[in-house]
């Protein structure tokens, strides 16, 4: 028997009879740098080849899984409890992170899972007189306050700077912070005098944190996406999500997707002994189909009609995406090596929409561009984006440019 994280598909055992796919929804099961691979995908082959049975378990599966796979449905909990009832607290027109109503379930549960899907202080800081904003001098993205450490971090390449007394702009001292992460929000629980845990990238020792939280006799645990994975806590009698739509403002099909399995996830962690429990998520989009579909615990109707969305506007499982970028110094020559590479495609017939090139944001001090190829048959496509890298990565006047193709990205 082997058990491991992702690269344990690849454990070099014999007479293999069963592969489990814990938790299959998860997109950390696709490696996004190289060798770029899908853990399931292969879990998949490998299964087929052995003669082995394959099973995927998840509460929230992915469209494709759900459309592709024969399924065994597990009605209740082990326990035999029913999952908990969900309510939508509507946040327009509400400034605070917690509506008055979350703050007193948070006051009189014994213990409490809080999900905020962003970490540190405050999202972005701006100059109230200029309107400068710290953004990352290597990537174009805000800089996120991390209070403690009384730094300025970005969370794609790492940058830090110290908290800016004033504006290096225009010299005022009229500072602003906006938004909140899960720092600020143990702070403000803290506050209200409730014990906190949280558990996010930042926290040195995250099993100590769980191991604290578990022995406390009342408490709230305060996290990202982490607090939503598997956890097994009794007697957690509340669950909250906030801002439950961040993840829908993401121009990215899967979105819905993801705000469902995010939301659903959260509330399975509640409500799991004898005490039962209840689930708060507060949204600025109570009428989202995902988040409709999460709080009534609808994941058939959820997938039925993701399902039917995606079959209309051909995306996956009905299509195979292909992704290309290529990056450079500058976005003139990254720009020219993808505008080749949808030339070639387009010559050469790849089977499918060729989309783009487009510029992304810079990140780690290179400027991007990115293509994106929608083929519904998998095998030409792949070939025909395999023969467009070759053709143009080795010209000459792309010398400097970097290119990388992504099957399926996530």
């Amino acid at each position: 028997m082997c058990v491991g994280p992702r690269s344990a598909v690849f454990a070099p055992l014999a007479d293999v009879g069963l592969i489990v796919v814990d938790e299959e929804h998860d997109p950390s099961y696709k490696h996004e740098g190289d060798p770029r691979y899908d853990a399931r995908r292969v879990a998949a082959k490998r299964a087929l080849d052995a003669g082995a049975l394959l099973l995927c378990g998840s509460a929230t599966p992915r469209p494709e899984s759900y459309r592709a796979l024969r399924r065994l449905r597990l009605s209740r909990r082990v326990d035999g409890q029913h999952p908990p009832p969900v309510r939508t607290i509507d946040m327009r027109g509400t400034d605070a992170a917690l509506h008055p109503d979350t703050v007193d379930a948070l006051a009189t549960a014994r213990k409490s899972i809080v999900l905020l899907n962003r970490r540190g202080w405050s999202n972005f800081l701006d100059c109230r007189s200029c309107g400068h904003a710290w953004m990352c001098p290597n990537c174009d993205v805000a800089l996120v306050l991390h209070r403690a450490g009384a730094y300025l971090a970005c969370h794609h390449c790492g940058h830090r700077e110290r908290v800016p007394q004033h504006c290096t702009e225009c010299g005022s001292v009229s500072v602003a912070r906006h938004g909140a992460g899960t720092e600020r929000l143990e702070h403000d629980l803290a506050q209200l005098g409730l014990p906190t845990f949280r558990l996010d990238a930042d926290v040195r020792d995250p099993g100590g944190a769980l191991r604290a939280f578990e022995r406390a006799e009342r408490g709230v645990l305060i996290g990202t996406q982490m607090v939503a994975k598997g956890h097994d806590f009794p007697d957690v009698t509340l669950g909250v999500v906030v801002d439950a739509d961040a993840t829908l403002r993401f121009p990215d099909f899967r979105a819905e997707e993801r705000t469902f399995a995010l939301v659903a996830q959260l509330a399975g962690r509640a409500g799991r002994g004898e005490a039962g429990g209840r689930v708060l998520v507060q949204t600025l989009a109570p009428d989202a189909p995902s988040i409709v579909a999460a709080t009534q615990h609808d994941a058939d109707g959820f997938l039925a009609g993701e399902l039917a969305r995606r079959e209309a506007l051909r995306y996956p499982p009905f299509a195979t995406l292909i992704k290309f970028v290529c990056s450079a110094e500058a976005l003139p020559p990254a720009m020219a090596a993808a505008t080749a590479l949808a030339d070639h495609l387009r010559a050469h017939g790849v089977p499918g929409d060729v989309l783009g090139p487009a510029p992304l944001f810079r990140l780690r001090e290179r400027e991007r561009a990115q293509l994106i190829v929608k083929a519904a048959e998998r095998r030409p496509a792949v070939r025909a984006a395999g023969a467009a890298v070759d053709a143009v990565a080795g010209a000459k006047e792309h010398k400097g440019v970097s290119f990388s193709v992504d099957v399926d990205p996530q």
